[in-house]
């Protein structure tokens, strides 16, 4: 089973970009088989609710990345695989709630294929299986001091756009 998440925000702010003369792509998410993921289980709350709030998120994250690409082009991208920073705590605690532990074991992982296709529907770049995971996650630079959700896989994803897809904004 497919999951398409189109965001209608990212289509009515594509809609003024263009119309105040901004460049800016688009993009689209799939989720293939999102039950076979490794990991997208909460820690609290039910998992239907758990899981449309990490599609907002990614969903946001990916409108902003295609923002800096050509207006005519989108970016089309199918994750097949995610497995979360952490990993939940078997231990229940009062109120059904289970805590996700991040230890550096237990780090982000995302595996998807991506297309970038413009307006008429030329290929402009694509690539199958890319396996992204971020062991050092929780060290140096790289450990998360923002409160934003899904941070770890959000920045792992924008760091691999920046330096794959935007190679001259380093």
């Amino acid at each position: 089973m497919k999951i398409a998440v189109l965001a209608v925000v990212a289509t009515l702010c594509s809609g003024m970009m263009a119309a105040s003369g901004a460049q800016a792509g688009q993009a689209k998410m799939v989720w293939e088989n999102p039950d076979k993921f490794t990991d997208i289980r909460p820690g609290m709350g039910t998992d239907r609710s758990y899981r449309k709030g990490l599609e907002r998120a990614m969903n946001a994250a990916l409108q902003k990345m295609a923002a800096d690409l050509p207006a005519d082009q989108t970016f089309e991208i199918t994750f097949t695989d995610i497995d979360l920073a952490g990993e939940i705590d078997p231990v229940e605690l009062p109120g059904a709630h289970q805590l996700r532990l991040l230890k550096d074991a237990y780090f982000p992982r995302l595996v998807f294929d991506y297309r970038i296709v413009d307006a008429t529907g030329k290929l402009v770049a694509e690539q199958k299986g890319v396996d992204l995971k971020d062991m050092s996650y929780l060290r140096g630079n790289n450990a998360g001091s923002s409160s934003s959700d899904f941070y770890y896989e959000n920045r792992m994803l924008k760091n691999w756009f920046n330096t794959t897809l935007r190679p001259s904004k380093k």
